[in-house]
């Protein structure tokens, strides 16, 4: 014990009586006299004395000491410590420290691991050599170590100390008994019977061992959470009064177990009636026709949400604002909840809404664009400051600013406390725009090919740099949402080479503006074409909601026929158009689309008319070409996860008025027509090898039904496709085919899907070419 002498203190004055220093305020201020260490045989007290900041000739201060506790505390090498202040006669205080030591650790050793090495044990304690033995953190290294056996499968594992040996000798030891590895074995339920074992599984976190896939961890608290799980789903389905429990059945060995959950399934409770409180802007009559749930019906929570999510979307176009996690009185509030009676099997479905009040778009703020400009984005809004709030409408141009090239993600949030604005923060990630792209594909219409491309989908025409380091940084050239891609595709059918720009607001006026230069080689069995040239189309929206639009084309461009092998039994609409043909085109495209999607649509129709005029440039070529196109979607089912099944009509037609050399004719058959048959397939034939030589008049039809598989993402089709292709108007030859394919949609492709179909022709012709399986990378019907 080291003791300070107090500075003046006469030794024959009796002692005053100490108190607790920690709470002794009443002496804060008081010079400090002394400060002793009581109790330490193994930390000297110069090392106590370095550690706490109360010091001879300082000035006491009560919550300096409490400190200097937790200092103390932090070594790990005292069970406790404690501080006594003793008043001196001169004014000043003595102060004590009394503290108790524990014994430091002199070796960690385990016994009895089999399954897991010394190393790894290790690790898991926070123990080591020279710190105290502290039976709290003992404590957690057991748990430690009994958690880490149990997530390897020996949930049996239990860990023991010796503690007063430890306490006695330092020497720590951690005696394991493993247990055996437990596995599950077995799942089974007893007493489901509206639901199979298979649904019931799907609900639970357990799981069966089956040998290199999966380990069939026993968890015995994941047990009792699978308890719950199991009665919140069968509360979901309406079985209020379900019961369940669960029993384990160990092997002999105990290294399997069979968890049985038993089931009190109770009655499913019904419907009775559906009402619905605090609706004023819409009847009764209307929100009920929302609706899939019906009296008589049984109760299902998924089939609510539905029908909730209905109600709310109707209130979109009355300016009123959803949010879920807010309790705004002003925002719209639906919730659905069932009213319990008397007697059990049935409850009243109560919708209870708080209309709200209705809201205009305030200001329209876009944020995270660094590189692309605000323009690109409120003109895909459709909504302006001052306009209606329409929940609706900002979905769909949610949808539509996800597929401007520029942005990754969007998020469109209300903001602000005004009574009757919010304002629209737009906040965008941008997307990786420019890209230099080597690739490989097949497609079953044109061979294998490669691509070489550069790519830049937020092109900025005007935004010349003013330094090398705007270049670097890629901040010269983008930014206006224009599309400037240059490629060059080699192929062992076809081979092509591009330059390509796009202006999708021209002047940010509704207008588009596209311009190509191009050079495309094509082989084929009877002739190799060659075609290079330029076009130019001018596009406009007609209609505020852009449903319609039209566009002209002015297209010129060079034709080369050559390398005609077998001359001699080639066609002789062939042969007439070898060499070089200089064909021109001045094209006029009428479109009317009302589908709720570009990429996937499942509602609405898309018409377009178009003519084609040869000739009028001055090119060698004098002809017309008239086509019309027309897609109905039709939305058949939706299912809980609003997974959609689309029937899909659509027809085809097109014909040709003057002379038009066969390169410029209908050919027939592949993905985008009758599938079933090859990729001009279906065709006039003419000369003595039947060549192909294109019709004058072309009718293609489908009907096609579009189905979820496992989500959105895969989808089904089933399909029949008709069709002909003849010199003049006939419909003697129609073709016809059924079959069935797949639609893959994956993120690294963007939102366009791979299209793989089977189609078997039910009628054709002697000289149609047959082809069983039609694929695509990139369809769009």
């Amino acid at each position: 014990m080291l003791c300070l002498p107090a500075y003046g203190q006469d030794a024959a004055e009796p002692a005053l009586p100490p108190v607790p220093a920690a709470a002794a305020s009443e002496f804060d201020n008081r010079p400090i006299r002394t400060v002793t260490i009581q109790g330490n045989q193994r930390v000297s007290d110069e090392t106590i004395l370095n550690l706490i900041r109360t010091d001879v000739g300082t000035q006491f201060d009560h919550l300096t000491v409490q400190e200097d506790y937790q200092r103390l505390d932090a070594t790990r090498r005292f069970r406790s410590v404690t501080a006594d202040v003793v008043p001196t006669a001169d004014g000043g205080v003595d102060v004590v420290f009394i503290v108790s030591e524990l014994r430091p650790i002199e070796s960690i050793t385990f016994r009895g691991n089999r399954a897991v090495d010394d190393e790894t044990l290790r690790s898991l304690v926070d123990l080591n050599p020279g710190e105290a033995v502290d039976q709290f953190r003992i404590s957690l290294a057991q748990q430690s170590i009994e958690t880490f056996y149990e997530a390897r499968n020996f949930p049996l594992t239990r860990v023991s100390v010796d503690a007063q040996a430890a306490a006695d000798t330092g020497e720590l030891v951690f005696t394991i008994n493993e247990g055996p590895n437990v596995r599950v074995r077995n799942i089974d339920f007893i007493g489901n019977e509206s639901f199979s074992e298979d649904a019931l599984k799907k609900q639970i976190r357990s799981r069966t061992w089956i040998p290199l896939l999966r380990r069939g961890t026993f968890d015995e608290d994941a047990i009792e959470d699978d308890v719950a799980l199991l009665v919140r789903f069968y509360e979901s389905k309406g079985f209020f009064d379900a019961k369940v429990g669960r029993r384990l059945r160990f092997s002999a060995n105990q290294r399997e177990v069979q968890v049985e959950f038993l089931v009190d399934e109770g009655p499913r409770y019904t419907i009775d009636a559906i009402r619905f409180v605090g609706n004023n802007i819409q009847g009764e009559q209307q929100l009920r026709e929302l609706l899939k749930a019906e009296p008589g019906m049984a109760y299902d929570d998924a089939l609510i949400r539905r029908d909730v999510r209905r109600v709310v979307e109707s209130y979109a176009p009355f300016g009123r604002l959803f949010d879920p996690q807010s309790n705004d009185p002003d925002y719209l509030q639906v919730t659905a909840r069932p009213q319990y009676k008397l007697e059990p099997g049935s409850v009243d479905l109560v919708f209870e809404i708080n209309e709200g009040e209705p809201f205009r778009v305030g200001n329209v703020i876009v944020r995270g664009n660094r590189k692309t400009q605000d323009k690109v984005a409120l003109r895909e809004l459709r909504l302006a400051p001052g306009d209606l709030y329409d929940t609706k409408v900002l979905l769909q141009a949610n949808e539509r600013l996800l597929s401007v090239p520029s942005f990754a993600d969007v998020r469109i949030t209300p903001v602000g406390k005004d009574p009757n604005f919010r304002d629209l923060i737009v906040e965008v990630e941008e997307a990786q725009t420019a890209t230099v792209g080597f690739a490989a594909g097949v497609n079953s219409n044109g061979g294998f090919g490669g691509t070489i491309s550069y790519t830049q989908r937020n092109f900025d025409i005007t935004n010349v740099p003013g330094s090398w380091d705007q270049i670097r940084r890629g901040e010269a050239f983008t930014g206006a949402g224009q599309t400037l891609s240059i490629r060059i595709e080699p192929g062992d059918e076809t081979t092509n080479a591009s330059i390509l720009f796009t202006e999708p607001y021209l002047f940010d006026q509704p207008y588009s503006l596209t311009t190509e230069a191009f050079i495309r080689n094509r082989s084929r069995t009877e002739f190799n074409i060659g075609r290079s040239g330029a076009r130019i189309t001018l596009g406009r929206f007609l209609d505020e909601d852009r449903v319609y639009s039209i566009s002209g084309t002015a297209r010129i461009e060079d034709v080369d026929i050559f390398d005609i092998p077998d001359e001699e039994i080639r066609a002789f609409e062939i042969l007439a158009e070898e060499g070089n043909t200089t064909l021109d085109s001045l094209s006029v495209l009428f479109r009317r689309n009302t589908t709720d999607s570009r990429f996937v649509p499942t509602t609405g129709t898309i018409l377009t008319a178009g003519a084609d005029f040869y000739g009028l440039l001055g090119g060698n070529e004098n002809f017309q070409r008239y086509t019309a196109t027309f897609d109905w979607f039709i939305l058949l089912n939706e299912d809980l996860r609003d997974r959609k099944t689309v029937f899909r009509v659509a027809t085809d037609v097109g014909f040709i008025t003057g002379d038009a050399p066969f390169f410029e004719r209908f050919f027939e058959g592949g993905i985008r027509s009758v599938r079933g048959f090859a990729f001009r397939g279906i065709s006039p034939r003419s000369g003595p090898d039947d060549d192909r030589i294109g019709g004058e008049f072309s009718f293609v039809g489908t009907a096609e039904i579009e189905y979820p598989l496992l989500s959105d993402a895969l989808r089904g089709v089933a399909f029949v496709d008709f069709g002909t292709n003849e010199m003049g108007v006939d419909f003697d030859g129609i073709r016809t085919a059924a079959g069935a394919g797949v639609r893959l949609t994956l993120p690294v492709f963007g939102q366009v899907p791979i299209a793989i179909d089977f189609g078997f022709p039910i009628t054709s012709e002697e000289e149609d070419d047959i082809q069983l399986v039609s694929f695509s990378l990139g369809y769009i019907p």
